[in-house]
């Protein structure tokens, strides 16, 4: 079977469920079910025939493809997702770092994979917890260093060139989703005319994130607000807090917007 022909490589908590749903409705796109398939930052030992196989586009297709959100955080990721895909294109979705962050924290404790009580300790925790991973960069308690995008993207684009690189911000697929989708479109080779068709319909995506619902369902949730989660799903972040992250983040969300030509001034 083929290679995907476009991978949505991140970031975690930014909308990816979004585009992999929307994508899935285009009569001319197959996406995989799961979602996620993680193949280049986990199961490279499985092979690349094995990878291969997991992609079943049919005649009609013109592109097919996958969604794994920690792709574009994992620098082994990259380099193999580089190394393999040579023709493949890739999709980034950026959210605002502290929002993702705190969005990320909640996920992980609706799992019981976080057992820090409070999101001030876990940031508090996590340089300990990067220091630990011989690479700096553990699935579990990277919420800060997940969202300095900048170095992530930069690398890509070294391996891949900046022309096979497309990148969203999550508030552009809530404001203009179906805008998005034709952008995108655009970017894969497939028709735009289809994205008229495509229904917004509402799915929790708090209760099941790493595998595909039904095609062509899709979060009006995230549609409606920058996260992928209900409002009442998790308590508001401190204030205070809020503001002392969001100054962290300044300089390389600055770096971030002079990289993509974009006004970010509303993350700060």
């Amino acid at each position: 079977m083929p290679l995907p022909t476009f991978v949505i490589v991140g970031a975690q908590k930014s909308g990816t469920t979004t585009l992999h749903d929307l994508l899935g409705q285009h009569p001319q796109v197959w996406v995989s079910d799961p979602k996620e398939l993680h193949f280049f930052d986990k199961h490279q030992k499985r092979g690349i025939d094995w990878y291969a196989d997991q992609f079943r586009p049919e005649i009609n297709d013109v592109a097919w493809g996958e969604s794994t959100p920690f792709y574009l955080y994992k620098d082994r990721a990259r380099r193999a997702m580089a190394e393999a895909l040579t023709s493949s294109v890739f999709v980034a979705i950026l959210r605002e770092p502290v929002s993702r962050a705190y969005s990320q924290y909640w996920f992980a404790r609706s799992k019981n994979v976080e057992q820090i009580a409070t999101f001030a300790d876990a940031i508090a925790a996590e340089p300990e917890r990067l220091a630990a991973r011989p690479d700096g960069q553990p699935a579990m308690g990277s919420y800060l260093d997940r969202g300095r995008y900048h170095r992530q993207l930069v690398d890509l684009e070294q391996l891949v060139g900046r022309e096979r690189l497309m990148v969203h911000l999550t508030d552009d697929l809530r404001d203009n989703p179906l805008g998005v989708l034709r952008d995108t479109c655009r970017f894969l080779g497939v028709e735009t005319e289809p994205v008229e068709d495509i229904e917004l319909r509402e799915r929790n995506t708090f209760a099941n994130r790493t595998v595909n619902s039904e095609k062509g369902s899709v979060a009006s949730a995230l549609l409606r607000r920058s996260e992928e989660v209900p409002v009442d799903a998790y308590p508001p972040i401190d204030p205070s807090l809020e503001a002392d992250l969001r100054a962290r983040f300044r300089d390389d969300n600055d770096r971030l917007a002079h990289w993509l030509g974009r006004d970010l001034s509303s993350w700060a």
